[in-house]
């Protein structure tokens, strides 16, 4: 799965250093030579709510087309950075769904060669994936309430492998380049 997510990043963001791109590929084939499988989730929540966590329960909203709010309730991924959830009023969460409600190519899915979505292959996120597309913003003290009352439970929290994978797939998701025509329209009456 990782190898395939290196070469996708490489293809999205092609300033990744040949030779540290190389390496880190070499590194897990090594890893898996010996029967390891990566551990991207660390065996109990940390010990305050942080970037990356996986929360119950926590209902969503968009809009559809014709313009009617829709809600669901799923499991979140924290989206906010531990440094925002401590000196800010607003959470950002984005749904954790159960992989049997994916409608693409799992393979794609599962392999994190689809912007959108991330999947994390061990641990309580094995047969779910996170979608980056229905990102919502929450008020801080509703989610602690929630926490403190028990009706929303921190299910885990990311390693530090897993947490780096999640910085990578939020800035592919958010931050790819653009085509060559939206670059050369953004230039547009500036002398360089």
């Amino acid at each position: 799965m990782l190898i395939e997510f290196i070469d996708f990043v490489d293809s999205v963001l092609p300033s990744v250093d040949p030779d540290f791109r190389d390496g880190a590929k070499n590194a897990i084939r090594q890893f898996e030579k010996d029967g390891e499988q990566l551990k991207y989730m660390m065996l109990t929540p940390l010990g305050e709510l942080s970037q990356g966590d996986i929360l119950s329960s926590v209902p969503f909203s968009f809009f559809d087309d014709d313009g009617t709010q829709k809600i669901f309730v799923s499991d979140a991924m924290v989206i906010s950075t531990s440094c925002h959830i401590d000196n800010k009023d607003k959470l950002t969460l984005a749904p954790v769904l159960p992989i049997d409600k994916f409608t693409g190519p799992i393979s794609e899915l599962k392999s994190n060669c689809i912007f959108d979505y991330m999947y994390i292959p061990d641990g309580v996120m094995s047969d779910k994936f996170v979608s980056f597309e229905l990102i919502n913003s929450y008020s801080k003290a509703l989610i602690f309430e929630g926490l403190n009352s028990n009706k929303i439970q921190r299910i885990g929290s990311l390693n530090q492998l897993g947490y780096y994978f999640f910085v990578v797939k939020l800035t592919v998701f958010f931050m790819k380049l653009e085509d060559n025509e939206t670059l050369t329209a953004r230039g547009v009456g500036f002398n360089f």
